[in-house]
């Protein structure tokens, strides 16, 4: 696959399309041949498994896939409740230090305009400001899913595996979904049992049995 190339992966129940995601993000091994990914492309792979969400944010969990910055906005979280907290008053300079020290590195790292942008796939997808700043870990399983998939789509890697992102997306989310694909300029691969929502998007297509 090159950059700019959109596949959409056909086939049956069981032939394997989730096996090839996995395959090509080192996840599995295959039987014969091998697979090769050119040094330095970055892979963004959605799955069905979401695996853990709770304990912060659906907006700090988007940006978790951001690399360092995450690391920073979380620390900087720490620290703010650090400052609300009556109990540590008599460290309240030094965690004020420290936050100003966070708080310069996150400028560093564009993290404000990167909050800006996890806000705004989560907006496409469905998120009231509400959902977005609350715990994620009390959101329902399709809701995870969402945020699961805005976490690939802020990355923009330089190759997206997407397995079925169409699923738990009502038609606003789609239609959103679909214009941003179409805009991805990098190698996309993706199965969904919407046909038309997938023919609308990728320039070939794959069939495995």
């Amino acid at each position: 696959m090159q950059k700019g190339e959109k596949v959409g992966l056909v086939g049956p129940n069981g032939a394997g399309k989730t096996t090839l995601f996995r395959m090509i993000t080192g996840q599995e091994q295959p039987d014969e041949g091998q697979v090769q990914v050119d040094r330095g492309v970055t892979i963004g792979y959605f799955s069905q498994d979401v695996g853990d969400m709770e304990g912060h944010s659906a907006v700090a969990e988007v940006m978790n896939g951001a690399g360092p910055v995450s690391e920073v906005a979380a620390e900087m979280a720490a620290l703010e409740a650090a400052m609300a907290d009556p109990d540590q008053a008599d460290q309240m300079d030094e965690i004020i230090e420290k936050y100003g020290e966070a708080q310069h590195r996150f400028e560093e790292l564009d993290g404000y305009a990167l909050d800006g942008r996890a806000r705004e796939v989560l907006d496409g997808l469905g998120f009231s400001q509400e959902m977005m700043d609350g715990d994620v870990g009390k959101l329902s399983g399709g809701w995870k899913m969402r945020v699961a998939l805005a976490r690939i789509l802020l990355m923009r890697p330089d190759a997206m595996l997407l397995d079925e992102p169409s699923n738990h997306l009502d038609l606003e989310s789609l239609i959103w979904l679909e214009s941003f694909l179409k805009n991805y300029d990098g190698a996309l691969l993706m199965t969904s049992h919407d046909r038309e929502f997938m023919n609308r998007i990728v320039n070939k297509v794959v069939e495995i049995d």
